[in-house]
């Protein structure tokens, strides 16, 4: 393969981040990366800089975390791992999605979660764990685990582990694997 002359990376820059849109610093990632001459790179970053709206494109990226009921923490990292402005996410975050005493959450895809963690025997503290990430959401989560798990709370899905491992373990052994998967040693041992 040729290497790239101005233009060609040029034209690669721009197609890679209007199909991708992607943080400045993973572009000039990817440019470096094509180029063996270091100053390509810079120039052809410089060149088309005025095209690149950071802000927006994270604005965007959160607004489809959010539609995929993704939480707080969730949508900071990963924006952080695809290399946007830490500072930059948190503000835009704060001030244009946090309302506050208010989740960020959608109820009825948490309410989806909640059924289908119950379906795999999660623990109550396991889902827990798993979703309330804002003081805000600990509200609506809780609201939720209360509908889909009822009086029951954790006792189906423990005896259900319990007849799924009394087949290979003691006691002992299952109460410890029951432990390790968040369920509470009072409700364990009542539900012996």
């Amino acid at each position: 393969m040729k290497p790239y002359t101005f233009d060609s990376l040029k034209n690669y820059a721009l197609w890679y981040y209007f199909k991708y849109f992607v943080s400045p610093k993973k572009l000039m990632q990817k440019l470096k990366e094509k180029s063996k001459d270091t100053d390509l790179p810079e120039k052809v970053f410089e060149n088309i800089k005025h095209l690149i709206d950071e802000k927006q494109v994270i604005q965007d990226k959160i607004r489809l975390y959010l539609l995929a009921n993704k939480n707080y923490t969730y949508i900071k990292n990963k924006l952080a791992e695809k290399l946007f402005d830490k500072d930059l996410v948190k503000e835009i975050l704060d001030k244009d999605f946090f309302i506050e005493w208010e989740s960020l959450l959608n109820e009825n895809s948490i309410r989806i979660k909640v059924q289908n963690y119950k379906r795999k025997n999660k623990s109550i503290t396991y889902i827990r764990q798993k979703l309330v990430d804002r003081q805000e959401d600990k509200e609506i989560i809780d609201k939720i685990i209360d509908e889909v798990f009822g009086e029951e709370r954790d006792f189906d899905a423990i005896k259900q582990e319990i007849s799924k491992l009394g087949k290979k373990y003691e006691k002992e052994k299952i109460i410890q694997k029951l432990l390790v998967k968040w369920f509470r040693y009072d409700d364990i041992k009542r539900s012996f």
